[in-house]
């Protein structure tokens, strides 16, 4: 998931998934769009956001669309799955993030997750104290990066 909206050429549809913030980041693009005489639709998530709806919007898309969906971490990243289990692939989609990005920390020592700031070096687990340095290593299964023992 990246800050860099770039427009991708050539697709049949554009859509835009955004929170109003994030419609304002996608606004060039999507005059670039218009300008182009090009399909698209524009789905504004707002505070009583139904993930529901944005699923059945998203599975009812054809071949070719291409999706840009722009929101806060936490909500993003229900987007992403969303369109995800709508068939969308990483090639299908653009994904930017703004705001405070939280990630989970597994914990070696006892299995606990923790939760953090994303780069934020160390943290202790919230669960045995342990302090912990978060690796790259992600695991899906679990959803969170791996906190190995800090190194003092």
């Amino acid at each position: 998931m990246s800050r860099n909206i770039t427009l991708v050429p050539g697709k049949r549809h554009y859509l835009f998934c955004a929170d109003e913030e994030g419609i304002k980041l996608l606004q060039p693009l999507i005059d670039v769009v218009k300008d182009g005489n090009v399909s698209y639709e524009i789905q504004i998530v707002k505070d009583n956001w139904n993930p529901i709806l944005s699923s059945e919007w998203l599975s009812m898309q054809k071949m070719g669309s291409f999706l840009y969906a722009t929101a806060e971490w936490n909500v993003l990243k229900k987007l992403k799955q969303l369109a995800e289990d709508a068939g969308f692939s990483e090639e299908d989609a653009q994904y930017i993030g703004y705001g405070k990005e939280l990630i989970k920390v597994f914990c070696c020592r006892c299995h606990g997750i923790s939760i953090l700031e994303k780069g934020q070096p160390e943290r202790n687990c919230e669960y045995c104290g342990l302090l912990l340095e978060v690796s790259d290593h992600y695991s899906q299964l679990r959803d969170a990066f791996l906190g190995y023992v800090a190194k003092l």
